[in-house]
């Protein structure tokens, strides 16, 4: 069971929503969540009129754009080397298209997972310096490749780097790659003002920058490469706050009438054209099929999809990725049972972070199951996978625990590991999983991180005070996102008279609800109707379920529930909808 939590803020809701001309719940949603001076909340309510910082202040940003610059007017030959996941191949096409734009000879190079692994590898610099490669832009990956960007050093390659994961830091010291310019935000040195961007916003700004320095006008490319920074940044789950918020503001607009064929294939794939696309189209439609190209193919069937300069082309990659995301989803629904049998053979579910090693899993799903298992337990979890001595893992995590500094203090046992402090991947010899196992554990701090998930309330609202007017005004708090979920509300007490199942697999709810005061309301329920059944049968016995689906209880049970208020649009029309996210037993 979750905990709930409300959110409290001493902040004056009515000055506030007075002084800003918010409705009062409006202005409640954003006193508790830190927005309390007006200037502040008009420049979050109003995201596309915000000015991002220059993008010159990154550290080593002029050395970077030197090294472009400079291979650009001496013709050198150019490869980006990016990374199989959304977040890379957005990297990856965006610095692609900037560098063409401006005549530059440049190639692109995306590791296969299975094969090479995450990052810059030896045997795919020596390949490219075979091919005559004299500068390498490596995005989404590079700040913890010492050994790498001292091999590339050595064949005489220009090695610059554009990545926002952790910096490695030792007794408070950090440790930078031998490169020509290392571009990151989360630099101890670096005074750029915001730190959060994924490597595809990092790799926009870069973009914006050269153009400026070449005295070149950015804006139409800039347009044009708006949604593939809002892309990357929703697929890679960093906080959708600040610049973050911004460009995704600005992207999402533009990304249904793109000029790209192979985003536009990929839409009309997924049957959603001519559909208002949020980040729930991007980040559980559009991104896992992206996603899927460096699961079970190579990451280059996505690369080319939006390289495509026909739009037959575009439809046939698309359709391929959207078959590829199809398998992946049946992987994942297969590994997922294994992994979940494996867990509760061995005991593991009760440990403070949950390693499993399977060989039995494809590495291609260990991610995505990872997060299946942290989801299903509340646990942290490294799900690692492979034959052979060096196998590789995929690690999720829990709001509190830093999974990559767990990791850090665990280096000794991993030849390589990195990522971010909620999910993380590495390699580690089998023999030494145990002892990882072990550490991870011991020193977990159970004291400040609570292993239970909470639902964290924005504000009590009874659904009679809710309103169409009300669910239109929550839409300014989007796009939504980690950092900036979308408004929870609560309500106790609610007598449960009637429910109707719905959909094709019988798997959605309505509820029919009457209030303390006597005034009735719907909700529609999605994912909780296996609990409802068993609360329902445990409070009262199966007959009552029955009954409910009648309209005839012969018991009424009350409930506490936490829900979304949505705008729903069914054949031209609007209404107000709410979204059961979690329930309890009343009194």
């Amino acid at each position: 069971m979750a905990i709930w939590t409300l959110r409290q803020s001493s902040a004056d809701i009515e000055l506030l929503a007075t002084s800003t001309g918010l409705e009062p719940v409006l202005a409640r949603i954003l006193a508790v969540r830190g927005f309390r001076d007006p200037q502040a909340i008009y420049n979050f309510l109003h995201p596309q009129n915000c000015t991002l910082a220059d993008p010159s202040s990154f550290r080593d940003m002029d050395a970077a754009l030197n090294v472009a610059c400079h291979a650009i007017d001496t013709q050198r030959k150019c490869c980006v080397f990016g990374d199989y996941d959304a977040d890379g191949i957005m990297s990856t096409y965006i610095l692609i298209r900037t560098l063409k734009s401006l005549g530059a000879d440049v190639s692109y190079y995306i590791p296969q997972r299975e094969n090479e692994g995450y990052g810059l590898n030896d045997q795919a610099l020596d390949t490219l310096k075979d091919q005559g490669v004299e500068v390498i832009f490596a995005c989404d990956n590079g700040i913890s490749a010492f050994e790498q960007a001292q091999h590339a050093a050595d064949l005489g390659l220009t090695l610059v780097i554009l990545d926002h994961h952790a910096v490695t830091v030792n007794d408070g010291v950090q440790q930078l790659p031998k490169a020509a310019a290392v571009v990151d935000a989360k630099r101890q040195d670096c005074n750029y003002p915001f730190k959060e961007y994924c490597a595809a916003g990092l790799c926009y700004r870069f973009s914006e920058a050269l153009y400026r320095r070449l005295h070149r006008d950015w804006s139409n490319l800039g347009e044009q490469l708006l949604p593939f920074a809002a892309i990357g940044t929703v697929c890679d789950l960093v906080e959708l706050v600040g610049e973050n918020r911004v460009l995704v503001s600005r992207g999402l607009p533009v990304l249904p009438e793109s000029c790209n064929f192979g985003l536009q294939a990929l839409i009309e794939a997924n049957g959603l054209q001519d559909h208002p696309l949020d980040t729930y189209h991007v980040g559980f439609i559009l991104g896992p099929c992206i996603n899927a190209s460096g699961r079970l193919d190579i990451a280059d069937t996505a690369v080319e999809l939006f390289l495509a300069d026909n739009k037959e082309k575009a439809r046939n990659l698309a359709t391929r990725l959207v078959e590829l995301n199809q398998h992946r989803r049946q992987l994942t629904e297969e590994g997922a049972k294994i992994a979940f049998q494996m867990i509760e053979d061995q005991g593991l579910d009760t440990d403070n972070v949950i390693v499993l090693y399977c060989d039995e899993l494809q590495e291609s799903v260990a991610g995505i199951i990872a997060g299946r298992v942290k989801e299903k337990y509340y646990r942290p979890s490294v799900i690692i996978v492979g034959s052979g001595d060096l196998v590789r893992g995929s690690c999720r995590s829990v709001d509190g625990y830093n999974i990559y500094q767990g990791l850090f203090a665990c280096r000794d046992l991993l030849p390589a590991f990195g990522g971010h402090p909620m999910a993380a991947g590495l390699s580690i010899s089998i023999s030494d999983i145990p002892e990882l196992r072990r550490r991870l554990n011991s020193d977990f701090p159970t004291e400040s991180v609570p292993l239970e998930p909470q639902q964290r309330i924005d504000c009590p609202l009874l659904p009679s005070q809710t309103s169409l007017n009300l669910a239109h005004s929550l839409t300014q708090i989007a796009p939504f996102g980690k950092g900036n979920p979308c408004p929870l509300f609560a309500a106790k007490s609610l007598s449960l008279t009637r429910l109707n199942v719905l959909g094709k697999n019988e798997n959605v709810l309505r509820w029919y609800l009457r209030q303390p005061d006597g005034q009735s309301c719907e909700a529609i329920d999605f994912f909780g109707k296996n609990k409802l059944y068993s609360m329902i049968e445990g409070a009262a016995g199966s007959h009552l379920w029955h009954e409910l689906l009648q309209g005839r209880p012969s018991r009424i049970l009350a409930f506490d529930i936490i829900y979304q208020l949505n705008v729903n649009r069914f054949n031209g029309r609007e209404t107000a909808q709410l979204q059961i996210i979690d329930f309890r037993l009343g009194e």
